[in-house]
């Protein structure tokens, strides 16, 4: 009879567990179809449409408010807020309900046998009823838990400052690229259209070259070397055209922009001289020290460490539970069907003790390297900090170069529309030095694209902050406003103080470490 009730049981869950068998299912097509739709749809919704020319400051407050890496950067924080409630949550004591049904087929009977007689010396009895509902509410506090979970908290307050850090990174860098991308779209804006004819002249100009070669019209070597600084000029005005072809997709990508928008920069009425930076790299070093996010972000990587430290030598310590309940029972024999209980339970983990030793000399380790990868970071920084400068240096350095070149080729160009007559020679002359100062022109202006990305990667790597506060809830134009006194002020040479350094040329000791207990202090 017992081996049927079995068989059939095992037969029943074996044909319940075949028919609950998971299988791999593929998105379908419609799903994928109208999960892109409504990717398409809200990528570009719900933001501010774009109704005038766009200034560079107009450009980074859409970046900042809409580009996707600083949403992201910005839910991650908010994902690590809402973590801290729970955390905190788990520091309270355990409050727990419970209620059920508990019945059986028969009595719950039993008889007593004499321990010297060993004959039953009580008929069998019950006092529980078959069917009975039975209620529960439990509180538990063990404070090893509470401890635990205290520290927990702490180290989830220091991940959201970590979020925090890492946001400003991702601004950093949007600072840089739009730096680097909106002067690469205004050169593109007002020379791309002056490209295309220059380069058709510089092509018939190569062309007419090949025939005057042929008919021997001029002496050959001076017509070779001509095609041969034309075909140079030819190779960087396409080089030139390509890059600056990609300028404003870029940009565009940027700011949250579809990719085929067209995008109207507002023109300027000449074109600005460049920042001049005026700190030291001694004051960019000190200010990249103390602003950068990745090396705030190893401060509280090694406060967590030093935390985890602390946590795991309380999990070696005995555990104290207090538990109070209140209890109820429907069984009918009881005399008092609700009660109260309340104790008191210790626990002491033995194997945890002898772990200890090894645990401690780990959370030690965990602090060390946190120590030595902020330190390692410091480095990298600061390499970082003078490459950019020396970068700014040379930026600098090519444009007054370019700038004295494009002035000449102005000049040459300008002399020989006007002096030279119209014959086949004097022709090719004239279109040489056309394509030379449009060369220089762009040339020019390329430098003076790259003294701006210059400046966003010090900014940058400085860790330099252009907003401050939430920006979020304030529209495009007021973002704008914003950054413009403070990214002027920056173009200006007025760079952020250290908050009281008397020497900031002395190295600053390190803060004294917390010495963590040994395994005997601990165990006495």
């Amino acid at each position: 009879m017992h081996y049927s009730i079995f068989f059939s049981l095992a037969l029943f869950f074996t044909v319940l567990l075949s028919g609950c068998a998971i299988r791999p299912k593929p998105i379908g097509v419609d799903e994928r179809l109208a999960s892109m739709m409504n990717d398409q749809a809200e990528m570009y919704g719900k933001q501010e449409p774009i109704t005038q020319p766009l200034t560079f400051y107009d450009a980074l407050a859409r970046a900042l408010k809409y580009n996707f890496e600083n949403r992201l950067a910005m839910m991650e924080a908010v994902l690590q807020d809402t973590q801290l409630e729970v955390a905190t949550l788990n520091m309270l004591p355990r409050l727990t309900a419970s209620a059920g049904y508990l019945g059986r087929n028969n009595e719950l009977a039993s008889s007593s046998l004499s321990v010297l007689t060993h004959q039953q010396s009580l008929e069998p009895s019950t006092s529980q009823d078959v069917h009975r509902g039975v209620a529960d509410l439990t509180f538990t506090w063990n404070i090893l838990d509470f401890g635990v979970s205290y520290y927990q908290a702490q180290q989830q307050a220091d991940r959201i400052l970590i979020a925090q850090e890492r946001r400003r990174k991702v601004i950093n860098n949007l600072v840089k690229e739009i730096l680097t991308a909106y002067w690469s779209a205004n050169i593109a804006d007002h020379l791309l259209p002056k490209i295309e004819p220059v380069l058709a002249q510089a092509q018939q100009a190569l062309v007419l070259s090949k025939t005057i070669e042929k008919d021997r019209l001029q002496p050959v070597l001076d017509i070779l070397e001509y095609q041969r600084s034309l075909l140079r000029t030819i190779d960087q005005l396409k080089k030139l055209k390509a890059d600056l072809s990609i300028a404003k997709p870029k940009l565009a990508s940027l700011i949250n922009a579809p990719m085929h928008s067209n995008l109207v920069l507002a023109r300027q009425d000449e074109t600005p001289e460049p920042p001049q930076l005026k700190a030291s790299t001694l004051e960019l070093e000190n200010l990249g020290l103390f602003l950068r996010p990745e090396l705030r972000e190893e401060m509280y990587q090694e406060r967590i460490s030093r935390v985890e430290a602390w946590k795991e030598i309380l999990k070696v310590m005995p555990g104290l539970t207090i538990p109070l309940s209140l209890n109820w029972d429907s069984n009918s024999f009881l005399v008092h069907q609700m009660w109260m209980e309340a104790g008191a339970r210790t626990t002491f983990n033995i194997i945890n003790l002898i772990a200890a030793p090894k645990i401690w000399k780990s959370a030690e380790t965990q602090i060390d390297v946190a120590i030595a990868r902020r330190r390692a970071l410091s480095v990298a920084a600061l390499v970082q900090i003078n490459i950019a400068y020396q970068q700014y240096i040379k930026a600098l350095d090519s444009y007054q170069s370019a700038n004295d070149l494009n002035k000449i080729n102005d000049s040459i160009f300008k002399v020989i529309t006007d002096t030279t007559e119209n014959d086949t020679g004097s022709e090719l002359e004239r279109i040489h030095a056309a394509t030379a100062a449009l060369a220089s022109q762009l040339e020019r202006e390329q430098s003076l694209a790259d003294i701006y990305g210059a400046l966003g990667t010090i900014y940058a790597s400085i860790g330099l902050d252009p907003a401050v506060g939430a920006f979020e809830h304030i529209t495009v134009r007021a973002l704008a406003v914003q950054l413009e006194k403070t990214i002027g002020r920056w173009y200006a040479g007025e760079l952020p103080k250290l908050p009281q350094v008397p020497k900031l040329a002395t190295v600053a000791k390190p803060p004294k470490k917390t010495a963590l207990p040994t395994a005997k202090q601990a165990a006495k």
